[in-house]
């Protein structure tokens, strides 16, 4: 009883004559409203990371900072070295080989063995290379000079390559990879842009795609990176000093100060075009 009235019921006749019927509270419509839109939205989500992951799964660029002192394995999993270094082809950007250093688990002993890019592969995990040799592939080997290093890989392991190893012309410049990465990088005028971290590598076509340049910052933390295109850059020395060698970009502060950067721990497939506009392809 509601002031003295009965309460309308399902058989109590409504004002217009049709029987009353109680409305139910639309609560649990809603709910599933929100549920398959959750769902949509789950599905829509998963479906995008899926996406990516495959796109990056079919990338053929790598970080130069991922493959030095990688350790290499056989396919039965037994030790087998390191990546001691990669040797490149100034100005092409062209991996000449892979020197790999057969120190044990702890790092001691070993010699050095110049091979083909192409003969490593990662592991599942990637947390390992694969090179396709015997546990004892190199003992009694005759390995190379540390201080003298080969202008090309040893023809002895090319079989061991997917692909023909490149072989540079007589007077090419080749050094070691490492010894690029953290120059500088600098303007014709010598104001400085940033430093080299290293750089992203094309698998299948054996050559640098891009040095990942960082800016500003303090002691790394803080700083911006940008893929500068390797066709952009020019290794020289401003002063004519041999032991003052910069990597020489046409840009200025400005270009990098109010632009954003790359994630450092999710390296782009290839430099930005934008540095490419100014690019002089006759002074490389």
């Amino acid at each position: 009883m509601l002031n003295g009235n009965p309460r309308p019921s399902a058989q109590t006749p409504g004002a217009d004559g049709e029987s009353w019927v109680p409305r139910v509270l639309d609560t649990e419509q809603h709910m599933k409203t929100f549920v398959s839109l959750l769902t949509v939205a789950v599905v829509l989500a998963l479906s995008s990371a899926t996406a990516q992951a495959e796109e990056k799964k079919k990338s053929t660029v790598e970080r130069s900072t991922d493959l030095i002192n990688r350790v290499v394995v056989n396919k039965n999993g037994d030790h087998i070295g390191y990546v001691e270094d990669l040797t490149v082809e100034l100005p092409s950007g062209r991996i000449v080989y892979v020197a790999l250093s057969t120190k044990n688990a702890l790092g001691l002993g070993g010699k050095l063995f110049t091979l083909p890019y192409s003969a490593f592969r990662w592991t599942g995990d990637r947390k390992s290379l694969v090179l396709d040799v015997k546990k004892n592939e190199f003992e009694g080997m005759e390995g190379f000079d540390s201080k003298t290093w080969p202008s090309m890989a040893n023809k002895a392991w090319a079989k061991l390559g997917s692909r023909t190893a490149y072989s540079p012309p007589k007077d090419a410049r080749i050094v070691r990879l490492t010894s690029l990465t953290g120059v500088a990088v600098k303007n014709e005028t010598g104001v400085s842009l940033g430093k080299v971290q290293g750089f992203g590598i094309d698998y299948e076509k054996e050559r640098i795609v891009y040095a990942a340049m960082s800016r500003g910052g303090i002691v790394g933390v803080g700083a911006k990176y940008f893929a500068i295109p390797w066709e952009a850059l020019n290794l020289k020395s401003l002063d004519l000093r041999v032991d003052d060698r910069c990597f020489v970009l046409n840009a200025n502060p400005p270009d990098f100060d109010d632009k954003e950067g790359f994630d450092p721990n999710n390296w782009p497939d290839k430099g930005s075009e934008r540095f490419l506009k100014n690019t002089k392809q006759s002074e490389k």
